[in-house]
C-alpha cells in the first residue's frame, strides 16, 4: 500500500508540472531566406507544437507541428511568430517573438546595420555567428561527409550554450540536416570558412 501511495504521490507531484513554451529569440531575414524554427527548449512532458505566423502573407510556414519548424521569407515585413504547446493533460503555453524581412528597396535595410548596432541588447535582435573558425569548418565539412547523425552531433555542439543567439546557431544548422553533402559542405563554407 505504501509503495502504491508513493507511487500515485509521483505521478501526481509530475502531473503539475505545467507546459513552458519557448520559441526562442527575434529573427532577422533577408528576402527568400528560410529559417530554422527551434521550440525543442519548451518544457514539459510529450508535447504537441502548433506553430503559426502572422500576419500569414509574405511567409511561408513549413511543418508547424513540430518542434522544429521552417520559415521561409517571401516578403518584407515584421512577422509575429508564435509557439504553442501543450500537454496531454491539456495544459497549454504560448510565447511569441518576431522576425524583420528586410526590404529590398528600403534605404535602410538590415544588412547595412553594424553588428555592434543591430545585434546590441538594447535590439533584442540576435545576429547569426559567423566567426570564421578552421576547426569549425574543418568539424562542419567532416559531418557533412557523415550521416545525418554525424550532422545533427556537430550541429548540436556548434555553438555551446543556452542563449538565443546559440540557438538559433544550432537551429540553423540542423535545418541543413537532410541536404545533400554538397549543399551542407556549401553551408559550411558560407559559415565557417570564410
Amino acid at each position: 500500500m505504501l509503495r502504491l501511495l508513493s507511487a500515485l504521490l509521483l505521478v501526481s507531484c509530475a502531473a503539475e508540472v505545467p507546459p513552458r513554451a519557448d520559441v526562442g529569440g527575434p529573427r532577422a531575414l533577408q528576402m527568400g531566406a528560410v529559417v530554422a524554427l527551434d521550440g525543442s527548449f519548451s518544457e514539459g512532458d510529450d508535447l504537441s507544437f502548433a506553430w503559426s505566423v502572422e500576419p500569414a502573407e509574405g511567409v511561408v510556414l513549413q511543418e508547424a507541428d513540430s518542434p522544429f519548424a521552417s520559415l521561409t521569407a517571401e516578403a518584407p515585413g515584421v512577422f509575429t511568430l508564435r509557439l504553442e504547446v501543450c500537454d496531454p493533460a491539456g495544459r497549454c503555453d504560448v510565447a511569441e517573438t518576431w522576425a524583420w524581412v528586410d526590404d529590398p528597396t528600403s534605404a535602410r535595410k538590415i544588412t547595412d546595420f553594424g553588428l555592434g548596432e543591430f545585434a546590441s541588447a538594447t535590439s533584442g535582435a540576435g545576429a547569426p555567428l559567423s566567426v570564421a573558425d578552421s576547426k569549425k569548418c574543418a568539424d562542419c565539412k567532416a559531418a557533412a561527409e557523415g550521416d545525418q547523425e554525424a550532422w545533427d552531433a556537430f550541429c548540436s555542439k556548434v555553438a555551446p550554450g543556452h542563449t538565443d543567439a546559440a540557438r538559433q546557431e544550432r537551429a540553423a544548422c540542423r535545418a541543413n540536416n537532410h541536404q545533400s553533402e554538397n549543399n551542407k559542405k556549401g553551408w559550411c563554407y558560407e559559415r565557417y570558412c570564410n
